[in-house]
This record gives C-alpha cells, sequence and structure tokens, in this order.
C-alpha cells in the first residue's frame, strides 16, 4: 500500500487489465472488518458496560455508531462515482494515504503494548 506498486512482468494489455481488475476485487474483504471487526465489538462492550448516572451518555455511543454507518453507507453507495470523479491516480495516491495512516496506527499500538508491559512488569514507572 505505502509503495503502490505493481510486479513488473512482461504482460500484455489484456493481461495488464485483468491484473488491475483483480487487484481491486482483493481489497473488498479487508474493509469488512474494520467496520465491524473485534476491536469496535469490544470498545462498544466496554463503554456500555461501565455506569453512568446520566443515559445522555450511553447514546454518544448509539450516534457514533450510527455515524460510521451512514459513512460507510455513503462511501460504499457512491463509490463508483468518486471512483470516476477521482481517477485511478486519486485512488491510488488515497490508499498510499491511507497505508501510511494504518502503519502509523499499527506502530502506536505495538508503542503502546510494549509501554504498557514495561509498566506491569515493573520495568518503568507507572
Amino acid at each position: 500500500m505505502l509503495h503502490g506498486e505493481r510486479p513488473r512482468t512482461k504482460a500484455t494489455v489484456k493481461e495488464h487489465a485483468e491484473a488491475i481488475e483483480g487487484q481491486a476485487v482483493g481489497i473488498v474483504p479487508l474493509g469488512v472488518p474494520l467496520l465491524a471487526g473485534p476491536g469496535a465489538i469490544t470498545t462498544v462492550m466496554v463503554y456500555m458496560s461501565h455506569p453512568t448516572p446520566d443515559p445522555l451518555d450511553k447514546m454518544f455511543i448509539f450516534v457514533g455508531i450510527l455515524a460510521a454507518v451512514l459513512a460507510s453507507f455513503g462511501a460504499l453507495s457512491y463509490a463508483d462515482r468518486i471512483f470516476r470523479r477521482i481517477g485511478r491516480t486519486g485512488t491510488h495516491a488515497i490508499s498510499r494515504i491511507l497505508g501510511l495512516l494504518l502503519t502509523a496506527i499499527a506502530v502506536q499500538f505495538v508503542i503502546n503494548g510494549v509501554l504498557g508491559a514495561a509498566r506491569l512488569n515493573g520495568l518503568l514507572p507507572s
């Protein structure tokens, strides 16, 4: 995702076009766990399990879920129009930017995990 490169093999124009379409199909299953995967489900369970005196606090969780669902619905509904508007180059640019963002989040998770384990073992102060 960061480099946006395809394998450099000798191929006909037809094979190249089929390879590009094959790459687009492979992306679809990767988005599903991000919408309602274990992280999202666990986050909702943790926030809903905390007792709060004001029921309006729990309403923010439902508003967040509704906003995510509506944003996903809009993006997926208008995906063809968005793709036609930004083109293949724009799609690759957005893919690279999101890959960089995903990498940054993953690195932060690793750092948080290492620091948490070090604090738990008494190597760092709490």
